[in-house]
């Protein structure tokens, strides 16, 4: 979202004061065929959604690993404000023109489709099937451009299917026929192949090896769908418009190679500081893209009017450059109010020391890998092998009038209580059910 808004604009503003080198401006357009910086963009971010459908959506599932209603809830909830979010930016929605409207063709709706289907595979109970699906979704989608049309802009079975179904469901003269060389209907399989490969190097992340291990099987993946990506070149163009297998390996061995990299700097090393710019665009994402899009003319006002002193002393050769820059200032002030907004909600209270938790709000080491054991335990655990809180159990006291053996059904109960030196930490109690 960075690069998209802000180094992108930045980068074409320098480019009016003093004319980059072509190499350099290739890297920021979508060319057809190839691979350049700007056409991991789309990818990355629906890489990006499936790696967090494990942890968004596995706290959703009962204890026995099945969708609840607050699961369909949230996911749906999320596609439809996706998709309504795609039809006002590049949809034109907002004209109310049945002619101007296109119902796909947004990155915000490839997003959508990528991750409901990375959260319906998601409720696969075998990982071996998970792991299957996106070379399912990858080899049928190649087979059908391979052997069903050729690679140019309007002989690709994509491109074929898309003509069919927007005429299908749009009145003639719909604008939506233009399709500039992209599609988004048959494409739809490499979009939920993307968002589960995501999904996949999640739950590498969520399982038991050791850190070390999980980055070294990152960055062999990365390094497999890189090799993937470039053999297949040989026989099948690197098209980011259609979405060829070549291209799409390549740019998931990029994605899988940036997580890597990440998660050795972040969680292994850890250098955690200096991080705070990209995690503002990352946990506002939305809202720049909103903002730069949809709400582009009400940011070009507004810079506009702060800018309106700058030719006194600002160069007309510069002046787009100083725009540029100052779009990003305010830019980054939406997101940091955005932020605030969303953290000033009241918080729930804490429970009392001695009740059972189903979220404690409370912090220090020992309290993450209680609440993790609450949230992720039996059926889920197992599903996306997450370590759970171990403890020794205490034997029971029995005795004649309660004889209990060790097999007995034993709950735990979370207590919370402060050391000596006020931070909290966490006990476990064995309580034995009455016998009767």
């Amino acid at each position: 979202m960075l690069l998209l808004t802000v180094i992108g604009p930045v980068f074409w503003a320098v480019d009016k004061a003093c004319t980059m080198p072509e190499a350099v401006q290739q890297q920021f357009k979508h060319a057809w065929g190839g691979f350049t910086l700007w056409d991991i963009i789309m990818p990355l971010f629906i890489f990006s959604c499936g790696a967090a459908v494990p942890y968004a959506l596995s706290k959703r599932l009962d204890d026995d690993g099945w969708a609840t209603g607050a699961f369909w809830k949230h996911v749906f909830g999320r596609v439809l404000l996706l998709w309504f979010c795609g039809m006002l930016v590049q949809g034109n929605l907002a004209t109310l023109d049945p002619l101007k409207i296109s119902p796909y063709n947004n990155t915000l709706q490839t997003i959508a489709a990528g991750y409901l289907i990375a959260a319906v595979v998601m409720l696969i109970p075998v990982r071996a099937l998970r792991a299957l699906m996106p070379f399912v979704f990858a080899i049928a989608y190649g087979a059908l451009m391979h052997f069903c049309g050729d690679y140019s802009k309007d002989g690709n079975i994509a491109q074929v299917v898309e003509q069919n179904v927007l005429h299908a469901i749009l009145p003639d003269g719909s604008a939506a026929f233009k399709t500039h060389g992209y599609t988004w209907f048959l494409t739809t399989l490499m979009f939920g192949a993307m968002a589960l490969c995501g999904a996949q190097c999640a739950e590498i992340l969520r399982g038991k090896w050791p850190n070390g291990r999980k980055a070294t099987a990152l960055f062999v993946l990365g390094g497999i769908l890189l090799g993937a990506g470039w053999a297949l070149t040989l026989a099948v163009p690197c098209i980011k418009h259609i979405y060829t297998v070549s291209f799409t390996c390549q740019a998931m061995g990029w994605c899988v190679f940036a997580l890597a990299l990440l998660y050795v700097l972040t969680d292994i090393l850890p250098c955690r500081r200096g991080w705070w710019l990209f995690t503002l665009y990352g946990q506002c994402a939305l809202t720049a893209y909103m903002a730069t899009h949809f709400f582009k003319p009400a940011l070009v006002a507004c810079v506009k009017t702060i800018t309106q002193g700058f030719p006194r002393y600002v160069d007309k050769q510069y002046m787009p450059l100083a725009e540029a820059l100052v779009t990003a200032i305010v830019l980054t002030v939406i997101l940091v109010v955005r932020r605030r907004l969303r953290g000033a909600l009241p918080e729930t209270e804490q429970s009392s020391t001695n009740e059972e938790l189903s979220a404690p709000q409370v912090s220090g080491a020992d309290a993450a890998p209680a609440f993790k054991s609450q949230l992720m335990s039996g059926a889920i655990a197992d599903r996306f092998k997450i370590p759970g809180l171990e403890t020794k159990q205490a034997a029971a006291p029995q005795s004649a009038n309660e004889p209990v053996s060790q097999a007995a059904h034993v709950k735990t109960k979370l207590k919370l209580h402060a050391s000596s030196e006020e931070t909290p930490s966490v006990s476990l109690e064995p309580i034995v059910p009455d016998a009767n």
